[in-house]
């Protein structure tokens, strides 16, 4: 098992982004880039989200935040595994999390 807090990053894919999306649903992008700016100091905005969303392209992110994420789907109210689909990953019980 691994702790949610040493992961820096990760190699994103296409069906990352498609599952991000899924995940999203009618939430806006606009709105979920201002609610993990606003609850979490995380500046991102509505076009990044975009990106990874549909990683496409030259300019599209090779790798995402893990952090990033984690905050996206505590926003949503989803649990960050279910963009990889497995393994399982171990999430240490922290206040800042």
């Amino acid at each position: 098992m691994v702790e949610l807090d040493v992961i820096a990053s990760i190699n994103w894919n296409p069906v990352y982004g498609e599952r991000l999306r899924e995940m999203r649903g009618k939430v806006s992008m606009q709105h979920l880039a201002d609610e993990v700016t606003q609850k979490f100091n995380y500046p991102v905005t509505k076009q990044y989200i975009a990106m990874i969303e549909r990683p496409f392209g030259d300019k599209a992110s090779k790798t995402v935040s893990f952090q990033l994420l984690r905050y996206i789907c505590k926003i949503l109210g989803k649990d960050v595994q279910d963009i990889f689909g497995s393994p399982k990953i171990m999430q240490k019980q922290t206040s800042h999390t």
